[in-house]
């Protein structure tokens, strides 16, 4: 428990530094990842995805949330916070990761976090923002009421 605890700390340690073969080094070969963003089977996948997100954000940072990281015996759960700016906006979003481990390397990884709130913090000019807007009030209809 307290080793798998460790070693996700080390991660987002080293995710901070934007190493990606450092970061391709918490992985199994047949590693895969799933987020909002896609499915990423494997090393070569997971290291293309790592590319293109340092590409679109190169100061996204992990923070910590201030809630635990929750081990029990191959699985880890953590929540984070993902901060960082595209295209010259800042943005910060909560997320949860869910780790299963092989021995000490990560073979699954399920990433989740609100794209809509992202879109919100990113959205410019004033249809994309309607737009982001419109679809957050029809959600939230009748929420504050």
């Amino acid at each position: 428990k307290e080793e798998i605890i460790s070693i996700m700390r080390n991660f987002k340690d080293v995710y901070n530094k934007k190493d990606i073969e450092e970061i391709l080094s918490f992985f199994t070969e047949d590693a895969d990842w799933v987020n909002p963003d896609g499915v990423f089977k494997g090393k070569e996948e997971i290291k293309s995805y790592f590319k293109w997100e340092l590409e679109i954000s190169p100061d996204e940072k992990i923070i910590e949330s201030g809630g635990q990281i929750i081990a029990e015996e191959d699985r880890a759960a953590y929540e984070h916070i993902l901060e960082g700016s595209y295209e010259g906006m800042k943005y910060q979003i909560l997320a949860l990761g869910i780790c299963e481990f092989k021995g000490d390397k990560i073979q699954h990884v399920r990433t989740v976090y609100d794209r809509l709130s992202l879109a919100k913090q990113l959205a410019k000019g004033k249809i994309a923002k309607t737009a982001v807007n419109s679809i957050i009030n029809r959600m939230e209809k009748g929420l504050h009421a």
